[in-house]
């Protein structure tokens, strides 16, 4: 997994490439730090995201935790193939926008 983390004024723009894994799990709580940081609403654009497995899917349970004890609004963007049709059967879309 790479990350970008983008600010611009109180918006803050993500973007996750790659391969989302159990091997970035000791990493992801800085990316949320990053993230969550003086912030109301976040987009994550995974539009470079290839991959993600069951512990990936679990980080994002993470991103919604962690978002709604900031009140932090986030939106998903650009998710496609098959990504797309994980996030989406595992009911994601329940839990985040999706742009």
């Amino acid at each position: 997994m790479k990350y970008t983390v983008n600010r611009n004024g109180g918006a803050v723009t993500a973007g996750i490439t790659g391969r989302l894994t159990f091997a970035d799990a000791p990493h992801f709580p800085q990316f949320l730090r990053e993230v969550m940081q003086e912030t109301q609403s976040c987009t994550i654009d995974l539009s470079g995201l290839e991959f993600i497995d069951s512990t990936g899917m679990s980080l994002f349970i993470h991103v919604y935790d962690q978002s709604r004890a900031a009140n932090v609004t986030v939106t998903l963007k650009g998710a496609a193939g098959p990504v797309h049709e994980v996030l989406s059967r595992a009911g994601f879309k329940d839990l985040f926008p999706f742009a």
